[in-house]
């Protein structure tokens, strides 16, 4: 088992770090006014 984690680390450790970026993008693209995702503008 320790040799398999030290050989496949990255496979491990890789999917986690991505959902971990993608989820703080998506925080930080959503941050600002709590009623701007109901608040539709006219034009």
């Amino acid at each position: 088992m320790s040799s398999f984690l030290k050989e496949n680390w990255i496979w491990i450790v890789a999917p986690i770090v991505l959902v971990a970026i993608g989820v703080f993008v998506i925080l930080k693209m959503s941050s600002g006014d709590p009623a701007a995702a109901f608040t539709y503008t006219l034009r």
